[in-house]
């Protein structure tokens, strides 16, 4: 694993962002599945099933893509049995359908508890703008949460991700997803960048 992460560092200084994010995140058979393309096809077409997306339309994101946690506060930790499933979900029907939910709340906003108060609006100042909707927190309050939860319930028994919590982000269309994993991705470049200068 420790080759990884060296791969990935070295790739991520050398290689223009755009291109990192198609090999190392879209385009590729996830971690938790190794090299098996069938079972990642057939995982993915019983999600999206459930979800009412096409299986081309789900991404797996996050340390399950490549054995690696891009979040800058975990040092590039990698995938374990506590390991999260992040999937992003391309479809502008429940991205929209999302939005306008959250968005008809108006001063209702003041009525929720305060974590999914800060939720809401965290998607005001932040994940809206990618095109994003982060659901772990607020999946309850859209019009298909209670669906959505049936689905990803029942993957949480299915092989490989038995027993794993599976967090869904819905985007707005490929170009949100690819624009915000870019911005991560020259994010971790920059912080690299500086380890090296101190």
């Amino acid at each position: 694993m420790e080759d990884i992460k060296k791969v990935f560092i070295a790739e991520l200084l050398s290689k223009p962002p755009e291109l990192m994010a198609s090999i190392w995140i879209m385009d590729r058979v996830p971690f938790l599945f190794g090299e098996d393309r069938e079972s990642y096809a057939n995982w993915r077409c019983t999600l999206a099933s459930g979800l009412g997306v096409d299986p081309s339309s789900l991404v797996i994101t996050g340390s399950c893509a490549f054995g690696l946690s891009l979040n800058p506060n975990k040092n590039y930790r990698f995938f374990n049995s506590e390991s999260d499933i992040d999937i992003a979900v391309i479809s502008d029907y429940h991205f929209t359908s999302a939005w306008r939910a959250l968005r008809s709340l108006g001063s209702g906003i003041h009525a929720l508890p305060p974590v999914t108060r800060n939720a809401v609006q965290e998607h005001v100042k932040k994940y809206i703008y990618w095109g994003t909707v982060a659901t772990d927190r607020i999946l309850h309050m859209l019009p298909f949460g209670r669906e959505w939860n049936q689905v990803i319930d029942t993957m949480k028994n299915t092989p490989p991700t038995i027993g794993r919590t599976i967090k869904a982000r819905i985007y707005r269309d490929f170009d949100s997803l690819r624009a915000y994993q870019v911005n991560n991705l020259k994010n971790l470049r920059i912080a690299e960048i500086e380890k090296g200068i101190l």
